[in-house]
């Protein structure tokens, strides 16, 4: 991303910026003007795109929930999601398979 299409935000409404800075010292935040998008940088790196365009409170906490320093807890969310997930679609897969068999459903060949 070239700089000149980040354009630095020095304030908004609910100080999200200055409580980047409380967060961590390095995040910097901007407002991308050709994804129309705002984003938090830190040593020059896309650290978070915010969702929604919004800046309120959500950000921080997003901030803070995303930190390296949870990293194993945000990995562990990641992998009990998808282990429900697949589990889901070994059920439905069941299911299906099930219907099939007992003539419930009508087979394409």
């Amino acid at each position: 991303m070239r700089r000149e299409e980040l354009i630095p935000v020095v304030s908004d409404l609910y100080s999200v910026g200055e409580r980047l800075k409380e967060i961590d010292g390095r995040y910097e935040l901007f407002y991308n003007a050709k994804l129309g998008r705002y984003e938090i940088h830190a040593s020059g790196a896309l650290q978070l795109a915010v969702p929604r365009g919004e800046l309120d409170a959500r950000v921080i906490a997003r901030v803070r929930e995303t930190r390296i320093e949870r990293a194993d807890r945000v990995l562990d969310d990641i992998e009990r999601a998808c282990r429900s997930a697949a589990r889901a679609a070994e059920k439905r897969a069941l299911e299906r398979a099930e219907a099939a068999l007992s003539g419930e459903e009508e087979l394409c060949w």
